[in-house]
This record gives C-alpha cells, sequence and structure tokens, in this order.
C-alpha cells in the first residue's frame, strides 16, 4: 500500500473492526438497525472522504487504499462495510459524471464534512417488477417535482444525502432524457422507510425511499439525453481510463467484502476446531461406539484438517486473484477485453470461495457453531447476502465458457 496515511488507516480500522465492530455485531444483526456507533468512528477518522478527491477536502486514496480498508472493516462487521462501500459506490458516481452545481456542493460535503450519501436504485422491497417503479421528474416552473419509489438505499439512516437517477415525465421519444439528482435526505416529501429486513446484512439500513413532490431548483439536477447517459455507461463497463477509474472503486471494494468475512469465518473456525474436544457428553468410549467423534480435539481429526486446507487454499487465492486485478486496474494496463475477463475471473472466484468457506465452516464446526450465541452463523448470513449480490455464480461460468469459446 502506498502512503503513509492510508496505511495508518488501514491499522485503524482493523483495529475498530476486531475491537468494537466485532462486538457490535451480535447486536447489529440481532436488531437489523445500521450502527451510528460504527458509522461515526469511521467519520472521525475521514475514511467515508477517502473516495474524494484532495481537491475537494477528501484524501484521494487509491483504489487499493480505499478497498483494503474496506476488506479489513468486513472482518468485524460485514453490514458497516456494505454501507460504507455504497457510500464510496455512489460518491464515485458522483465523481464520474459531469460538474454541476449540486454536484459539486455535495462531493465537497463529503471530503470536508464527512456528509454521506446513499444511492437507492433496484426494486423497492415487497415488489418484483423493475417497470412498476423508479423516479419521475416533471417540470414546474424552474423547478422539478420528484416523485416515485425505489428501493436498497444502503446507509440510508445515516445519509445526508440521496442520489437518485430518474426520467423526465412525458419524455418517450426515442432519445429520452435521463435525469440526476442529490435530494438532502431530509428534504420535504422524501421518505426513509425503514423496512429493510434481510437474512443476512441485516444492518445496512437498505431500506425504501419515496418522494412525494419533493421541489428541485432546476440548476441542482443534471439532465443528459439516454445516448450521453449511456456513453458514460460504456466507459465504466468497457474501458478503463483515467476518467472512468473512479466508477470502479465501489464495484471493486464490494467484492473485498467477502474476502473479509470468509476471513473472519476461518479464524474462527480454526479457534473453534482446537477449542472443541470430544463428541457427544459421555465418556470417550461410549462416544466412540456411537460413532460421534471420540476424543481429542476436533482439529486433530483428518477430515477438519482437509477441510480447513481447502478453506485456506480458497481465502489466499482469492486474495491473490483480486489484488492482482486491483492491481492492474490502477496501472491502466488492460485493454477493454482484459478488463471484463479479469472482471469475470476474479468476481467467479470470489463466489465459488464464498460458497465453499461459508459451507465448509458450518461442516467443520457442526452444530455448536450454528446456535446464534455463536458469530459463525451471523458470519454465513452475511457472506451468503454478498453472494446474492449482482451476477449469479452460473452467469459467471457462462461468460467465462463463452470466452474460452472465442463466442461473443
Amino acid at each position: 500500500m502506498s502512503g503513509s496515511q492510508a496505511a495508518d488507516l488501514l491499522a485503524k480500522a482493523t483495529e475498530l473492526a476486531r475491537g468494537p465492530f466485532t462486538e457490535r455485531a451480535p447486536a447489529v444483526d440481532r436488531d437489523g438497525i445500521l450502527s451510528m456507533d460504527n458509522i461515526a468512528a469511521l467519520r472521525e477518522l475521514r475514511i467515508p472522504a477517502m473516495a474524494v478527491s484532495k481537491d475537494l477536502g477528501g484524501l484521494g486514496f487509491t483504489i487499493s487504499e480505499s478497498t483494503r480498508i474496506i476488506e479489513a472493516i468486513a472482518y468485524g462487521c460485514g453490514s458497516t462495510a456494505v454501507a460504507l462501500n455504497m457510500h464510496i459506490l455512489a460518491a464515485d458516481s458522483l465523481n464520474f459524471m459531469p460538474s454541476f452545481p449540486r454536484r459539486d456542493v455535495v462531493l465537497a460535503d463529503i471530503g470536508r464534512n464527512g456528509a454521506l450519501i446513499c444511492q437507492p436504485g433496484s426494486v423497492p422491497l415487497g415488489e418484483l417488477d423493475t417497470r412498476t417503479v423508479g423516479f419521475t421528474l416533471e417540470g414546474q416552473g424552474g423547478n422539478y417535482l420528484v416523485n416515485g419509489r425505489s428501493g436498497f438505499g444502503t446507509m440510508s439512516d445515516a445519509a445526508t444525502y440521496v442520489l437518485i437517477i430518474g426520467t423526465i415525465a412525458g419524455d418517450d421519444g426515442p432519445d429520452p432524457k435521463i435525469a440526476i439528482a442529490i435530494p438532502s435526505a431530509d428534504a420535504p416529501g422524501l421518505k426513509i422507510h425503514g423496512n429493510w429486513d434481510g437474512m443476512g446484512l441485516r444492518g445496512t439500513a437498505s431500506h425504501d425511499i419515496s418522494m412525494t413532490d419533493v421541489v428541485l431548483p432546476r440548476e441542482e439536477v443534471l439532465v443528459l439525453p439516454l445516448s450521453a447517459f449511456q456513453d458514460y455507461t460504456a466507459g465504466v463497463d468497457r474501458k478503463v481510463t483515467d476518467a472512468t477509474r473512479h466508477r470502479y472503486r465501489g464495484l471493486i471494494g464490494a467484492r473485498s467484502i467477502p474476502l473479509g468475512l470468509a476471513q473472519a469465518a476461518f479464524d474462527f473456525t480454526l479457534d473453534y476446531s482446537a477449542k472443541r474436544f470430544g463428541g457427544m457428553a459421555v465418556p470417550a468410549a461410549v462416544s466412540r461406539a456411537f460413532g460421534a467423534g471420540g476424543d481429542g480435539q476436533r482439529s486433530g481429526h483428518a477430515w477438519a484438517q482437509i477441510d480447513i486446507g481447502h478453506m485456506a487454499h480458497w481465502i489466499q487465492t482469492g486474495r491473490i486473484l483480486f489484488y492482482d486485478y486491483v492491481d492492474r486496474i490502477e496501472r491502466n494496463e488492460l485493454t477493454e477485453e482484459e478488463e471484463a475477463q479479469f472482471m469475470t475471473r476474479t468476481t467467479y472466484h470470489l463466489r465459488r470461495m464464498s460458497e465453499e468457506v461459508a459451507t465448509v465452516s458450518m461442516r467443520v464446526c457442526g452444530a455448536h457453531a450454528y446456535v446464534k450465541s455463536r458469530p459463525l452463523e451471523r458470519i454465513v448470513r452475511d457472506i451468503i447476502g454478498c453472494s446474492v449480490m449482482t451476477k449469479k455464480t452460473e452467469e459467471l461460468a457462462h461468460a467465462m465458457g463463452k470466452t474460452a469459446l472465442g463466442i461473443s
């Protein structure tokens, strides 16, 4: 890692994650709420500003520097890491977009004052059809009125701003307009519904956000033709350049979270298997007679050692592959085709790593690790939460197969 400031913050984030964040994680999971104490600790260190340039008062960290901090935080609390990373993804979306007055004010507030931002962009909880949701802006004199609803506004309980991408009412031509707006989270008519209730990653505050006649001055909204908006998106997906670098940080950071969680599961498994002694609550000879594990530590059994070896392989190779990809992005050395292949291959490996580590850790530790009084049950659910994001494992394998066969 380059930069003494980044290295110092990584050390402090690691200390927080393995101390107070780990201690708070059971309550975060049980209550299903974003930890404001965790967020306050990160803001005190100015970690949420690491995606903003120094020109705007931020820390200006590289992708590698900020991603390693996200991974370290995930070790202690996956929910906090996801919330922070989605803030970074939204902030970097603004970095990537053309300058307009509201965008510049918001980025400066994030960089200098530690403001936080969320970006609802998926189907609301309880809905299934994207055609029925989203935000629409309607011109009214010198303002726009915003109406609509969207889901997964991760970090919303602590957000100062809400980033939305909407459409202009009545504009259904061949090249319709796309509107980018950043209302304050406390704007009249804006409601954070407090309805997030996930199976895992329960403390991310990924609530629905709705707007009813929210008034925004026209000069605070960026309006682009769909074709121009697609050009920006294509820059992200097809070519890594200095201009598009910012937009990659949040996407890459999301892939570091299962690494941190997998390491936490692995460390728990090592500690547990060394301490777990015997099988049934009977004399060892009786336990052996019933085939229930006999005596000795769990770590002394060959099957446990083999499974732990599999876990070590997946995590170590996952970290090597992941940070090799990050370094290549930082060096701007990938062509359009290479970047797509590296992203797919890396994501596939981390997805398989997550699936294997979650399954094997539970198998090694057994029923006593399955109970909620131990952290592995929560960690495994959080790992599964990471696995359902973005493309599915089979989609990734399909893409790699087509590439190998030369099928476009």
